[in-house]
């Protein structure tokens, strides 16, 4: 009981942080970008003579960039403020938007507008608004990052059709400059949500004296290597899932239908694995759900018609667990004043991941004519994510017990000083 009230209260109190980091996360760049650029693909490449390869990189482009420089922006947010950062990284994303609406002229100025969007809208990703949730919800975090990434899900369900509605009125011209007006819209209301709320830790509040030596520390990269390797092997199989499906017999609309279900699955994995951070242990955690997307990948191999759905919405998922974890682990077994800077390194190690994945899927196929040998690496990469999960958990048991084999013994020595100071005054 004592529990619940305390889970209502917390979350009640947060409510604003919530919502505008709900907010923030469902227009940022990893949403109202990402799904929509797809729609963009074919009227591009109808007007402009390009190949759907070419139109392509659109999205491949920003995409790397986005990974290679979280880590900067991190640390941007670390030392200017989240709500600074995030705000002015929202007002990038709509003037890029306006830009490729106005502005594009041909393929380089094409990908040289979305390479500047990647730059400019950066920082409205889990880099700022994790900051908001860490600082708000002491108790619990896993939860409330949990509501907060539903945003990106809710992106999924919305823009695509949003898009459409637009491309039919007004081109694709008009569409990209509605979504400029849309981003636009939504900054004075997640400003007036965000405006007194912390985004830091009051015990870390100062400068924050950054070091590179951080991203060498054994236990960040053991967990950088950890998502690295299940990015692979998640992004590898969903980008991969509707060519797998028609391989196996189903149809291009049954495929289809069954990749849609998978966004359900993301918002759902998202608030679980939220919810149970709260109360297991994390590194457990993570290497039982990594387990499980390795079974959902068996499952998909082995073609087995009642297999395919409970394999799809277990890498589905996966895919909504995989930076609630990164979150969590991130937030809890280090220095909050380094956390932006920390996630940025996570982001990107999922970043280069994402990129692989795919590209080793599609290697694989051309070579072996199906993809057995994708399945195969996808599951051994799992695997070995959920392996490193497990050894994560022994470094920080070893750690804990460390310090409190420290703190016994630096009672006992303490005991020892006022035992000789009391002889000696008796002497």
């Amino acid at each position: 009981m004592d529990t619940q009230t305390s889970l209502h209260g917390e979350l009640w109190r947060g409510r604003n942080v919530i919502l505008g980091c709900l907010l923030g996360m469902t227009t940022g760049v990893t949403s109202i970008f990402f799904y929509s650029s797809g729609l963009f693909l074919k009227p591009l490449a109808t007007e402009f003579g390009w190949t759907r390869g070419m139109a392509s990189l659109g999205v491949l482009i920003p995409m790397l960039t986005i990974g290679i420089i979280s880590p900067l922006s991190g640390q941007l947010v670390d030392r200017f403020g989240a709500f600074r950062m995030a705000l002015l990284s929202a007002g990038g994303l709509a003037l890029s938007f306006l830009l490729l609406g106005i502005a594009t002229t041909g393929l380089l100025s094409f990908l040289v507008l979305t390479f500047l969007l990647a730059i400019l809208s950066n920082a409205t990703t889990p880099v700022s608004y994790g900051r908001f949730v860490l600082a708000n919800f002491p108790r619990h975090l896993g939860l409330a990052y949990g509501i907060v990434y539903c945003g990106p899900g809710l992106g999924a369900l919305l823009f695509p059709s949003l898009v459409n509605k637009l491309l039919t009125a007004y081109t694709w011209r008009g569409a990209y400059i509605g979504l400029s007006v849309l981003v636009l819209a939504a900054i004075p209301i997640v400003a007036w949500l965000l405006k007194n709320q912390s985004a830091r830790d009051p015990a870390e509040v100062g400068a924050t004296q950054w070091t590179w030596r951080l991203y060498a520390n054994k236990r960040f990269m053991l967990l950088a290597a950890t998502f690295l390797l299940a990015s692979i092997g998640i992004f590898g199989t969903i980008v991969h899932l509707v060519p797998m499906l028609t391989d196996r017999g189903l149809s291009p609309a049954e495929a289809a239908q069954l990749a849609g279900l998978m966004g359900f699955a993301v918002i759902v994995g998202r608030l679980i694995t939220g919810f149970l951070l709260d109360r297991l242990e994390a590194n457990l955690l993570a290497a039982t759900i990594f387990g499980l997307s390795a079974c959902g990948v068996v499952m998909l191999a082995l073609g087995n018609s009642e297999l395919i759905l409970p394999g799809a919405l277990a890498v589905g998922f996966t895919i909504g667990s995989e930076l609630d974890l990164a979150f969590f682990l991130i937030g809890r077994r280090f220095p909050s004043k380094h956390f932006s800077s920390l996630f940025g390194g996570i982001m990107l190690a999922v970043s280069i991941g994402g990129s692989l994945g795919p590209l080793v899927a599609g290697l694989a196929y051309d070579a072996a004519g199906n993809y057995l040998p994708w399945f195969a690496l996808a599951a051994c990469s799992m695997l070995s994510a959920s392996i490193l999960s497990l050894i994560g958990r022994l470094s920080v048991f070893r750690a804990d017990l460390a310090n409190h084999v420290g703190e016994r013994a630096g009672a006992a020595s303490k005991i020892d000083a006022a035992v000789h100071t009391i002889a000696r005054s008796e002497h």
